[in-house]
C-alpha cells in the first residue's frame, strides 16, 4: 500500500488537552498544552503528542529539594510537583500558601 492509499484509510482528529503525562518507573514526562493528534489506522488508535516536555524525576531528587526548601511533607511535594510540573513553581506555590 502506498502512502496516498494509507492516508485515505487514516481518520485523524486534533485534540487539545491541558496536560499529558507519561509516567515511567524513575521519571515522568509532562507536556503542558500539547498538540495531540488521534489517528484511527485500520482499527488501531494511535496518539501523537507534540510539544515541549519537562522531565520530572520521581526519584526524589526534586521531591527532596522541594521538601528541603519549603518544609512540606513528601506527599505535598509530590502533589505540587505533579500539579505545577516544575520544581521552582512547586516551591513558589507551597511557599505562598504558607504565608496565607
Amino acid at each position: 500500500m502506498n502512502m496516498r492509499a494509507l492516508a485515505k484509510h487514516l481518520k485523524t482528529k486534533q485534540l487539545s488537552p491541558r496536560r499529558v503525562i507519561f509516567e515511567f518507573d524513575d521519571e515522568s514526562w509532562v507536556f503542558e498544552s500539547p498538540v495531540v493528534v488521534e489517528a484511527n489506522m485500520m482499527g488501531n488508535v494511535v496518539f501523537q503528542v507534540m510539544g515541549k516536555h519537562q522531565v520530572l524525576r520521581s526519584g526524589s531528587e526534586d521531591v527532596e529539594l522541594i521538601m528541603e526548601k519549603t518544609g512540606c511533607s513528601e506527599g505535598e511535594a509530590k502533589k505540587a510537583l505533579q500539579e505545577y510540573g516544575d520544581v521552582a513553581e512547586a516551591i513558589l506555590h507551597i511557599s505562598s500558601e504558607d504565608k496565607k
